[in-house]
């Protein structure tokens, strides 16, 4: 009897972690269809070039792992292979003073144009650095738990102030813990903000515009 629980149990596990890939899989997928769509300007080399001027960085690379402060999540993503926010490995850097082998990828209020980077595929990054989050997301209601504050969904609309200013991402529809976490990155490590529009296979049309 107890045999036939355990293995009761463990099937049911098994479903559980295939539903949640099969979830994950169909958002990001449903990032490409209709009504999730991202509307970018088309580049020429000179376009690509005044760009290029305002980036913090232009960087040829790798995403590696992904980044969350919550391992189970992390430990689903990674395992399909690609992510969104992403730790990027550099192999060149065509623009930016970058002492270190490794960049961290935020893409944070991004809306429809957040960029999949696939494990093992090379990017062009044309990004701007971060270094702070401003966590701007209200308590609509709370739970008291041991004199903690626990958020509920429930959110009013977010303001036109959310997004990237100068060198602060302010965050209005991220979870509290996850914005501490990436502020806990920012103060040691090199974050980059980039999108769908900023960031290319090295080897299409815009890739090679942003890596000459």
């Amino acid at each position: 009897m107890i045999e036939k629980i355990q293995q009761t149990e463990k099937h049911q596990y098994h479903c559980a972690s295939y539903l949640k890939r099969i979830m994950l899989i169909l958002f990001l997928l449903s990032i490409q269809t209709i009504g999730w769509t991202c509307t970018c300007n088309t580049l020429t080399k000179k376009e690509a070039k005044k760009i290029s001027k305002k980036a913090d960085y232009v960087l040829l690379g790798t995403a590696v792992e992904n980044v969350h402060h919550n391992d189970s999540i992390k430990a689903v993503w990674d395992r399909e292979k690609f992510g969104i926010n992403v730790k990027f490995k550099v192999e060149k850097v065509y623009k930016g003073s970058l002492q270190t082998e490794f960049v961290f990828i935020n893409q944070f209020e991004t809306d429809n144009c957040i960029q999949t980077f696939r494990f093992g595929d090379k990017y062009v990054i044309v990004g701007t650095r971060i270094e702070k989050f401003e966590n701007l997301r209200p308590f609509s209601e709370s739970v008291y738990v041991k004199d903690e504050i626990f958020e509920t969904v429930a959110s009013p609309p977010p303001p036109p102030i959310r997004g990237l200013t100068i060198r602060k991402m302010r965050c209005y529809n991220i979870e509290r813990e996850l914005v501490d976490h990436w502020n806990e990155i920012a103060e040691n490590e090199i974050v980059v903000y980039t999108n769908q529009c900023s960031s290319f296979y090295t080897e299409s049309t815009y890739g090679k515009y942003f890596s000459k």
